[in-house]
């Protein structure tokens, strides 16, 4: 079963916003690279169709595949 990631996405109030961002970060590549203070502990639970879920002003809003880890 997968298991999923929830990230607050601060200093964003719009899912515009969010966009923009990522779309600067990935600067032509297929994927974005996105660092976390914490390493996930359960890695192979996560790659097993996990998404990141964006909270943008307290509701999940964005939701993003996970490739890797």
């Amino acid at each position: 079963m997968a298991l999923h990631m929830l990230k607050l996405c601060v200093g964003v109030s719009e899912i515009e916003e969010l966009e923009s961002w990522v779309k600067d970060c990935r600067a032509g590549r297929d994927t974005l690279d996105h660092t976390t203070r914490m390493f996930p502990k359960r890695r192979d639970e996560i790659l097993k169709g996990g998404s990141l879920y964006w909270v943008i002003r307290g509701m999940i809003l964005c939701r993003q595949p996970i490739a890797d880890l």
